[in-house]
C-alpha cells in the first residue's frame, strides 16, 4: 500500500513538473509574440516650409489686365522664394525692393499704388500679388521667375473676391509703362531739363 502510494506521488511530481514547463514555454512565447508586434522602426519625415493663402482658390474671378495706375499687366509669374536652387530671402522681384501685406483688404489698386509710389515713397517698375494679401515691388524681376499657365494664379485678392492677387508661389505681376513715371525715364527727362537749362544760360 505504502509503495503504491510513493509511485502515485512520484506520477504527480512529473505532471506537475510537465505543467511547469509548458507553462513557461507558453509565457516565454507570449513574450516574444508582443515583443516582435510592438517593436516598431524608427521613421523620419523630411519637412518644408508650408505657406497658407488666406482664401481658397476659385475659378471665379479673373486678373485685373487693363492699364490700372499706369501698371500694365503682364501675367502669371513664379515666386522663386524657397524653391531649389534659390539663395536664402531671394525673391522673384529685386533690387531696391519693398513690400506690403493688407490681411483682410488687399486689392490690385491698392497694390499698385503703393508700389507706384503712394504709399512707398517710390515709383518701382514691377508690383505683383500673392497669397491673396501681399504686395511686393521691386526694379527688376529675377531671371529666374518664368511665366507661368494663368490658371496657376487662381487666390482672390482679400479685400475684392473679383479680381486675383496672385496664387501659391505665383506673382500677379505688373509692369509700370507710364514714361512720365517710370523710373528709368523719368530720370533721363530731368538730365535733359538740367542740359538745356546749361544751354540756356551759356546763350
Amino acid at each position: 500500500m505504502r509503495q503504491a502510494r510513493l509511485t502515485m506521488l512520484a506520477g504527480a511530481a512529473l505532471l506537475l513538473q510537465w505543467a511547469g514547463a509548458g507553462a513557461a514555454s507558453a509565457s516565454a512565447s507570449s513574450l516574444s509574440t508582443t515583443s516582435s508586434t510592438t517593436a516598431t522602426t524608427p521613421t523620419t519625415t523630411p519637412t518644408r516650409t508650408v505657406y497658407v493663402a488666406s482664401k481658397a482658390p476659385t475659378t471665379g474671378a479673373a486678373a485685373a489686365t487693363g492699364l490700372v495706375r499706369n501698371y500694365a499687366y503682364q501675367g502669371c509669374y513664379l515666386e522663386i522664394a524657397g524653391t531649389n536652387g534659390t539663395a536664402p530671402g531671394a525673391r522673384s522681384l529685386q533690387g531696391d525692393t519693398t513690400d506690403e501685406v493688407l490681411p483682410g483688404d488687399m486689392t490690385v489698386a491698392k497694390c499698385l499704388a503703393y508700389c507706384g509710389g503712394g504709399g512707398s515713397g517710390t515709383a518701382y517698375a514691377y508690383a505683383g500679388l500673392e497669397f491673396s494679401r501681399e504686395c511686393w515691388c521691386g526694379q527688376a524681376l529675377s531671371s529666374l521667375a518664368t511665366k507661368e499657365a494663368e490658371a496657376q494664379c487662381n487666390l482672390p485678392c482679400d479685400g475684392d473676391d473679383s479680381t486675383l492677387c496672385g496664387g501659391d508661389l505665383r506673382l500677379t505681376l505688373y509692369m509700370l509703362t507710364s514714361p512720365a513715371t517710370r523710373p528709368e525715364i523719368a530720370l533721363s527727362a530731368m538730365a535733359a531739363v538740367a542740359g538745356l537749362a546749361a544751354a540756356v544760360q551759356l546763350l
